[in-house]
């Protein structure tokens, strides 16, 4: 996988490149939260299609973690299977949560049945963000996983930033909608992206 690799720009733990493309998946689909919230009783319960196929919540940093990072976030708005995960995953659990404001940040937590299954499902995802339109590569978080990335994407007003890295088994993405891809948020969406790595692989 080194052209791969090269290709793409992905940073390896203790390497020095960067990830010159996002992953549509994450950024266009799970960060921009285009799933209907409902009612709140409603929305706080799983959906999913299979029930085989759900990681347990607790995979997925609480509400708490995230609020050590963005304090206006107020609430879990969604909890589901990650329906954009790339490849075959075995199970999978995206949350969403929002502030009063409508700002929002998603956690996706993927696990693959082999690292090899995690690693091309990780390659598919950013072939697939070729066609993004919009895009600014990030500097990819140091010292997260095996491979990160990170990217923004800026449509009309709406602005996603997107962080993902590849874990032995799992595909972790977080990201936000309605933030500026300032060095502070960039920097807040950093250490949680860290912080969702290390609860999806220890969990």
């Amino acid at each position: 996988m080194v052209q791969s690799t090269e290709r793409h720009g992905v940073r390896r733990r203790g390497g020095l490149a960067f990830l010159s493309i996002v992953l549509a998946g994450v950024l266009l689909a799970a960060g921009c939260g285009q799933q209907d919230s409902g009612s709140d009783a409603e929305s706080q319960q799983d959906h999913t299609t299979s029930d085989t196929n759900l990681l347990p919540e607790d995979v997925v940093v609480a509400l708490d973690g995230v609020q050590n990072y963005f304090p206006e976030i107020e609430r879990q708005t969604a909890t589901s299977e990650n329906s954009t995960a790339a490849g075959a995953p075995e199970a999978t659990r995206m949350v969403i949560y929002e502030g009063g404001d409508g700002r929002r940040v998603t956690i996706s937590v993927d696990r693959y049945p082999s690292p090899d299954a995690a690693s091309t499902a990780f390659e598919q995802a950013i072939d697939k963000s070729e066609v993004v339109q919009g895009f600014v590569a990030l500097p990819a978080p140091a010292d997260v996983g095996d491979k990160a990335f990170a990217g923004a994407v800026t449509q009309g007003e709406d602005t996603h930033i997107g962080y993902g890295a590849l874990d032995g088994t799992y595909v972790v993405g977080v990201t936000s909608a309605g933030y500026p891809a300032t060095p502070e948020n960039v920097d807040k969406l950093t250490g949680l992206t860290r912080d969702a790595v290390a609860k999806a692989t220890t969990a």
